[in-house]
């Protein structure tokens, strides 16, 4: 085993009243294309709200993603499209960018890979590679002599032979376990006919050998179980039943960054190894840029930064393994606080699809309706836990109901409402119990977008139905609203605030702002 240093626990009491400073991950973004509603459900809009939350209730958090250029799905995308894969990488960076800030996704560093970051992976694989923590192993992959070249990832179709599901290699987006090229049933080259002829090629590469840390890995999920969802919890049960697979971390093919060690020519490393050097030195970037002498985050074990990271349930095995045992290899980074997958969100009962057109694009749907009704819609069905679905016409009948309604209704009692006064001992506690609610779906122990939409959608039903009885009610209720929904609904917030005022400060249990 190797040794290195841990970092975690679980939570204390104490430690949750002092100031906590989060680096919070989203999977950064295949650059094939812009981002469709499902990838908007998941990881970003989730990491967003998760940020907003923690400053707001005085803590830190860092937001970094940015452009996966690398990934074989550009090359396979470039190809159907007639263009060159820089070109529609660069092109798809600048569209991701743009949708973010659409949405109100506000992301500290959106960073791709330029010379420092190539420079960083190489560097970071070097010191593995001459520290003796990657192996040299044969391994098989299927050839396509039309193409000439090794089937792997993207340029390769199958059948998962975990779960049967149809999938492209190394990794099965429905039950999340990885698969070598060669293990996929009913292999075919992406795109060709089941029929197509390949040929075995066996070759040497560079591997992590993930069994080498089966204690370590033990010993981390014992200690983070509370901060990990049970998909997660079940798939490592899943991997730790059996002998761990060795994580590739080079393969034969000429689109990434070429491996900085010799005796592997024509490889380039793992995209999904890049990854994690590569999320460091975002981290670096970001904490460069926003407090320049801070020391880097996510750099090293002792930095004091909570590394929480979202991302699809898919990508399980790279964050929950691959990147862990990397991390435990390197020996000194912060290890994650928090691994926080969403499911997959379908569209009208089928997975979204850019290949088969069947998608809504975000940026089209938030131009159209506006960022906070997308939101708010998005949470409030937020795959967390298991798949969820769907439609424009579910859309458009949620907001209406749920969202617009119940303000029209409150802003029309409160038009001519003049005598505002304290709070009744009632208000403030049912105030209190939103407010309690909404910090309990802030917190990252128990987060929840579900939990956060549903509790605002009640208090403003709740609001609307008392509102020409009761003003008062439902202008500090409003007022409530536009301090705990902000992470949520960060446009309407600021209109309320606007509108009726507030402290601006989120009060403490059994406070209320003074201007109530």
């Amino acid at each position: 085993m190797v040794d290195g240093p841990l970092r975690g626990g679980p939570m204390t009491a104490e430690r949750t009243k002092r100031p906590r400073s989060f680096l919070v991950t989203a999977t950064p973004p295949t650059t094939n294309g812009d981002l469709h509603l499902g990838h908007l459900s998941g990881p970003y809009l989730a990491a967003d709200v998760f940020c907003r939350a923690q400053r707001m209730l005085g803590h830190t958090a860092l937001y970094v993603t940015g452009g996966d250029d690398h990934q074989s799905y550009v090359v396979t995308t470039a190809r159907r499209l007639g263009v060159e894969p820089t070109e529609l990488s660069a092109r798809c960076n600048r569209d991701i960018r743009e949708t973010l800030r659409l949405a109100d996704i506000a992301v500290d560093a959106f960073t791709t890979p330029d010379q420092a970051y190539r420079a960083h992976v190489r560097d970071f694989f070097a010191q593995l590679h001459r520290a003796g923590r990657l192996a040299r192993r044969t391994w098989t992959f299927p050839y396509d002599p039309a193409t000439g070249h090794h089937l792997l990832e993207g340029f390769t179709t199958g059948y998962c032979p975990d779960c049967l599901a149809e999938t492209c290699g190394a990794i099965c987006e429905t039950c999340g376990h990885p698969n070598e090229p060669a293990t996929l049933l009913y292999q075919a080259p992406s795109g060709a006919a089941e029929q197509a002829a390949t040929e075995p090629r066996r070759t040497d590469i560079l591997v992590l050998p993930l069994e080498d840390y089966r204690d370590r890995f033990e010993a981390y999920y014992t200690r983070h179980r509370a901060t990990m969802r049970p998909h997660v919890l079940r798939f490592v049960e899943e991997m730790l039943a059996r002998p761990l697979p060795d994580f590739p971390v080079s393969y034969p093919a000429d689109w990434g960054i070429p491996v900085p060690v010799d005796g592997f020519p024509g490889q380039v490393l793992n995209v999904w190894a890049e990854m994690l050097p590569g999320l460091t030195h975002m981290a670096a970037t970001a904490g460069a840029r926003l407090a320049p002498g801070r020391p880097a985050p996510d750099l090293e074990a002792n930095s004091g930064d909570e590394l929480v990271q979202f991302l699809g349930y898919d990508n399980t095995f790279y964050f929950a393994f691959a990147h862990l045992g990397l991390r435990f290899a390197h020996g000194s980074l912060t290890e994650p606080a928090a691994i926080i997958t969403n499911e997959f969100l379908h569209l009208e009962g089928a997975k979204f699809s850019t290949s088969r057109g069947h998608l809504i694009w975000a940026r089209d749907l938030v131009t159209k309706h506006g960022a906070d009704a997308v939101r708010f819609h998005l949470a409030l069905s937020n795959p967390e836990h298991q798949p969820a679905d769907f439609s424009e016409k579910d859309f458009l009948s949620t907001v209406d109901t749920r969202l617009q309604r119940p303000l029209a209704a409150l802003h029309t009692a409160l038009t001519a409402y003049d005598r505002p006064a304290p709070p009744d001992p009632t208000t403030t506690e049912v105030l209190d119990r939103y407010r309690d609610r909404m910090q309990r779906a802030y917190t990252l122990e128990t987060i929840s977008l579900r939990q956060a939409a549903e509790t605002t959608a009640h208090l403003l039903a709740l609001l609307a139905g008392r509102a020409t009885t009761d003003p008062a009610l439902a202008l500090h209720g409003l007022r409530a609203l536009a301090i705990w929904a902000a992470p949520l609904l960060p446009g309407l917030a600021g209109e309320l605030l606007e509108r009726y005022g507030t402290t601006g400060q989120a009060p403490g249990r059994g406070e209320v702002p003074a201007s109530w």
